[in-house]
């Protein structure tokens, strides 16, 4: 990419957070190589995402004398390892921040429990020349339809384990319909062990998609399902289904919450009920005019994420 220029901190470590795996660089000096890049550059402005996240977010912190902007990312209701060793280990940092910046009003809530202050609200976006309406159609996806597509890591806050429950229960009543899973550790043989094997035939599994052919596949769905069960300060998914002109059935987390209720697009079920969610698959599913309906409602409203003019907005929260 043009004027990008990319220095490493050494290599991270894979760390449990937030009921899933972050890498983290935290082997000795990566602090020191990030703290000694940054001074050579004579920056103006440093951004840095989870400033609290030891070693190499802390260094970018404290290692410049220009003005600092610092996303944060984490939601949930427990307590994030980051922001308790923070406090214990890391004082003044926060004091060291010009600008914070929450990526949703549930990511300003959990933080500002541990950081008071002034915050400002700027969502994740969604590159709406890349997820569009009308690709051509993978050949991994399934014959027939409708098709219901699950985008995410196998993990078990990404609520798999539900949506596999519900969609049993949907087969049942809606024949034709398919499963489409993609993403990292969903071509698994274990993943469909207890699933009945009638149903498991209406379930395509493909494992890792890259990011160039992962916009086909939001676009050739009928429905995107995101049934997580918490840890999500925002639903980056949610977006690129519904800019992909394709309808979205979430769990009624916060993060999700926020998303829906700003762009529209979507129906929302009660957070790890199977029942509830067989009910809102098998009413989209079953009425084309809904969900004809919710994708017009969701491609108007995802142009408020665009990074076009969440640019505009950074650019302005960059200015002292």
């Amino acid at each position: 990419m043009p004027g990008v220029h990319y220095e490493s901190a050494g290599r991270s470590l894979p760390i449990p957070a937030n009921g899933s795996i972050a890498r983290v660089a935290l082997l000795p000096g990566a602090g020191r190589r990030v703290g000694g890049i940054l001074r050579k550059g004579e920056f103006d402005i440093v951004h840095v995402h989870e400033p609290f996240v030891p070693l190499a977010a802390t260094a970018a912190v404290r290692a410049v004398p220009c003005r600092v902007v610092a996303t944060f990312h984490s939601a949930g209701g427990g307590r994030p390892v980051q922001y308790n060793i923070a406090r214990a280990c890391y004082r003044g940092v926060d004091r060291r921040i010009d600008c914070r910046i929450a990526v949703s009003p549930s990511a300003m809530s959990l933080v500002s429990r541990y950081f008071p202050g002034r915050y400002e609200i700027v969502p994740n976006g969604v590159d709406l020349e890349r997820f569009t309406p009308g690709l051509e159609r993978p050949r991994e996806f399934p014959p027939g339809g409708p098709v219901v597509l699950f985008v995410g890591r196998n993990e078990p806050r990404k609520g798999l384990d539900i949506l596999l429950e519900a969609f049993g229960r949907v087969s049942r009543d809606v024949p034709g319909c398919r499963l489409m899973l993609v993403g990292s550790g969903l071509d698994s043989p274990e993943l469909l062990r207890g699933v009945d094997e009638d149903v498991r035939g209406r379930i395509t599994a493909t494992g890792f998609v890259s990011n160039s052919d992962l916009p086909a596949f939001y676009a050739a769905a009928d429905l995107f399902c995101a049934p997580a069960l918490g840890g999500e300060s925002f639903g980056v998914i949610l977006l690129e289904a519904m800019a992909s002109g394709t309808p979205v059935v979430a769990s009624d987390i916060p993060g999700y919450s926020d998303v829906v209720s700003s762009a529209g697009g979507g129906i929302m079920f009660e957070t790890g009920n199977a029942g509830k969610l067989a009910q809102g698959l098998t009413e989209l599913i079953t009425d084309e005019r809904l969900r004809g309906e919710l994708a017009d409602a969701g491609l108007a409203g995802v142009k408020q994420f665009s990074w076009e003019l969440l640019a505009t907005r950074l650019e302005q929260l960059y200015s002292p």
